[in-house]
């Protein structure tokens, strides 16, 4: 079988907790042969803890000594669309973190320069791979709720993450840290409501950080026929992901974390049918519950990052589409836009 040899461009977190594990774990079909970092130091410390054999601190260096055939660009947003297009000018197919770049232009770039080299770009929309995201997508495709009619998106991220460290990069960005783990609600949200026609913004400074713009962002996302509802907080302790998906003849509920999805429908609020649902509930969750941990005790959970780099490998060897195609990531980008837009407004209105 066909081997691809890819770099990683970002000695951080990202790079360290999802990225090179899921390459570690496709290293029958991949081989990391370097790590490219401005700073040399905290790249030679990742590359030896994961056995990556060389390390760059200049990506055209790197391209030209390695010739690999993918690469994967885990570098703060901003740096995002210039590395990129490096990348593809050099003849290599590009794995972008989100948010793809920072503007719709700097995308429109790399969607021409792809285009124009013949190589391959995919956006890291990776909460789309968790497997009760892409079941529901599936129940709402065929449909096993009925019409869509629209959806809630809750993301906690905890205070200590990125809202109370005053250097972390995600400050810099518009709209504060809501530029890093934004991007989550907006590319779920096109998953069922694209194209997205209009946002509304509320905004809210709750904690004494004065790096911080903001910790507590409410946000609507309105489509044609749907509206989907988000919530994101970096105000307490807690990592949470839900989403409720509502639908004509049901609704679903998703944890993404547990990886666990309920359908209910309850058509009636007699004691019957809300005793029926929640027992259903209950049972599709202990359901889930005991086959994720089987799974995770024998090693059958996938990360989403390995299930999309995964994806990308084989849509390189085998001249397929993309997982995420830079066309979904280019939309993301022009509706994170347009939610900064209105914060801004709000904020030049107080």
């Amino acid at each position: 079988m066909a081997k691809l040899r890819a770099a990683i461009l970002g000695a951080g977190l990202i790079s360290g907790k999802k990225h090179i594990p899921a390459f570690r774990r496709l290293k029958h079909r991949v081989e990391l042969v370097a790590l490219c970092d401005l700073n040399r130091e905290a790249a030679t410390k990742v590359a030896g803890s994961f056995g990556i054999p060389s390390v760059y601190t200049d990506l055209g260096e790197l391209i030209a000594r390695e010739k690999p055939d993918l690469i994967d660009v885990c570098t703060p947003p901003r740096t995002h669309a210039s590395l990129a297009v490096q990348a593809i000018r050099l003849g290599c197919h590009v794995l972008i973190e989100k948010p793809m770049a920072m503007s719709v232009a700097e995308c429109d770039q790399i969607v021409s320069e792809a285009h124009e080299a013949g190589v391959k770009v995919c956006v890291a929309h990776s909460d789309l791979f968790y497997s009760s995201f892409l079941k529901a997508r599936d129940l709402v495709a065929r449909g096993a709720i009925g019409d869509f009619r629209g959806m809630r998106i809750l993301l906690s991220t905890p205070t200590d993450y990125m809202t109370s460290r005053p250097d972390h990069w995600a400050h810099k960005l518009p709209g504060g840290v809501f530029g890093e783990s934004g991007p989550h609600v907006v590319y779920m949200t096109l998953a069922f409501i694209n194209p997205v026609q209009d946002v509304a913004v509320q905004a809210k400074k709750i904690l004494d950080y004065p790096w911080s713009r903001y910790e507590d962002y409410r946000i609507e996302l309105v489509g044609e026929k749907a509206i989907s509802s988000i919530t994101l907080a970096y105000t307490t302790n807690q990592w949470m992901a839900a989403v409720d998906i509502l639908g004509t003849d049901g609704g679903l509920q998703l944890d993404l974390q547990s990886q666990s999805l309920v359908r209910y429908n309850r058509t009636s609020l007699s004691p019957w049918r809300v005793g029926w649902s929640l027992l259903g509930g209950a049972a599709q969750n202990l359901w889930t519950a005991c086959a994720n941990t089987v799974r995770y005790a024998t090693g059958g959970i996938r990360s989403t990052h390995e299930i999309l780099l995964g994806g990308f490998i084989e849509s390189i060897l085998a001249d397929g589409p993309v997982p995420v195609s830079a066309e979904e990531g280019r939309e993301a980008v022009r509706v994170m836009n347009l939610i900064v837009e209105e914060l801004d407004a709000a904020t030049a209105s107080r």
